[in-house]
């Protein structure tokens, strides 16, 4: 049983004051009314818009290494152009209740009520006031509208305000995770806590509960997410001795780095597959129900790693993220043979790329995204291929963070890589990853394409 680590959560919270208040200064010209009034005098002094720009990219470069990629930052760049001071007022609010809760808490503190506020919203169906107003392609204040023609219903259906918060819920995990990485750098906690928020969401906030400050702060003292994390950290260590000591193995374990890592991933590629397929005719618990039942009562015995669905559904993640597996683990689930090998298909083409280039290299082409052969037919295209382009990048964001988490060292510049994969700042991740890329030419060259996460 690992050892559990207590205390506050060591972030750089000086720093992360320091940049939302140089943003807040910088965006006050906007909340303040200030930039309003000149615009109003260029108005009144030549009868239309006259040539003073008043969009400030230096707001949008500190929105980004406070927020990451999230809508907050797209937020802030639209306050910045619509000049509605309805949408500027939304986020000088949020930016100001977000250094607050920092400055007189601490960041673990305003991690977990904005997680805890995400998930409240899910679960009670109702918008949340720290929403963006755009998230997305989805503006959160017209599928919120309410009616007085309809005595206050709501305009839009459940299923849409549903999958609205859902998506807010999933913009706040990547802006925790981001957030231990970026500000988190010398908290020894802090990779394992972003990789449970992406692949676990709530148990990756309950892990917050170890700093002291949190549980100070109200929250509930349940500590029972302790006995699922330390049994998947134990079923982890059991799989890599699993793997230590296969005596087929012996020339693989002389490998260097990324060799050795290139190694394990098409291992635990090729044995998830064939695990999966033994299985799949007997009767087995769901990873699910596997963990409420180790969440309630503690660990179990594992005779065989290769036996158990939480193991197998652990690896999954660490193979193609949450989103990329979600065939995979799903298709077994359900024992939907099309679903599963949908799945198959998808981790087949990874492997092929891995085999070719490399995993540091795989994964770095996710964020590489070609520039569009013209840009106004990117920007005016129809709304459902926009939506289809913001979540292929987004599951590709997914896919290639989750597995650099379980996947890569976790020194600092490892994991500074990661956090470009999740910020998709391609030219970080080459600059800090190019020592262990070589060449396509070197490794054989890769004929197939990377795997889709739409597909």
């Amino acid at each position: 049983m690992a050892e559990i680590i207590t205390g506050p959560f060591h972030m750089d919270e000086q720093g992360f004051l320091a940049t939302i208040e140089e943003l807040i200064e910088r965006f006050d010209g906007y909340s303040s009314g200030k930039y309003f009034a000149e615009l109003g005098k260029i108005h009144d002094e030549y009868g239309e818009i006259g040539p003073l720009s008043l969009f400030d990219e230096k707001v949008c470069e500190l929105g980004k290494e406070l927020f990451c990629s999230t809508s907050w930052v797209a937020n802030l760049a639209w306050a910045m152009i619509s000049f509605d001071y309805d949408l500027v007022e939304h986020d000088a609010n949020f930016l100001d209740g977000c250094r607050n809760i920092v400055r007189k808490y601490g960041m673990s503190v305003w991690l977990y009520e904005m997680i805890n506020d995400a998930s409240m919203a899910v679960a009670l169906q109702r918008p949340s006031s720290r929403m963006p107003f755009q998230i997305g392609l989805t503006c959160t204040k017209d599928v919120f509208r309410r009616s007085k023609k309809k005595g206050g219903k709501y305009v839009t259906g459940k299923k849409k305000r549903l999958a609205c918060m859902a998506e807010y819920l999933q913009e706040v995990y990547w802006l925790a995770a981001y957030s231990l990485l970026r500000w988190g750098e010398e908290e020894p906690r802090a990779a394992e806590v972003a990789l449970m928020v992406l692949g676990y969401g709530g148990i990756g906030m309950c892990m917050l509960r170890d700093d002291p400050k949190v549980v100070d702060s109200g929250c509930d003292e349940d500590f029972s997410y302790r006995n699922l994390c330390d049994h998947l950290r134990d079923l982890r260590i059991q799989a890599d001795l699993d793997y230590a000591c296969n005596a087929d193995l012996a020339e693989s374990m002389l490998l260097e780095y990324p060799a050795c890592m290139d190694a394990r991933y098409l291992y635990d590629a090729g044995k998830i597959v064939e695990a999966y397929r033994v299985l799949w005719n007997k009767q087995t618990e769901s990873a699910s129900q596997i963990m409420e039942r180790v969440y309630q009562k503690g660990a179990y015995q594992v005779t065989n790693i290769w036996e158990d669905p939480l193991y197998l559904h652990d690896l999954a993640l660490s193979l193609l993220g949450a989103v990329g597996s979600r065939p995979l683990t799903e298709g077994f689930r359900t024992r939907d043979d099309k679903m599963f090998q949908q799945g198959v298909e998808s981790l087949r083409r990874t492997t092929e790329s891995v085999k070719g280039m490399g995993l540091v290299m795989t994964l770095g082409g996710y964020i590489c995204f070609p520039e569009p052969e013209s840009r106004d037919d990117a920007l005016f295209a129809p709304r459902k291929e926009k939506k289809q382009l913001m979540d292929t990048c987004n599951g590709l964001r997914d896919l290639s963070t989750m597995v650099a988490l379980y996947r890569f060292p976790r020194d600092v510049e490892s994991l500074r890589a990661t956090r470009a994969l999740l910020a998709h700042d391609a030219k970080e991740y080459i600059d800090l990853m190019d020592p262990y890329m070589g060449s396509v030419d070197e490794t054989g060259g890769n004929e197939e394409r990377p795997v889709s996460v739409g597909d």
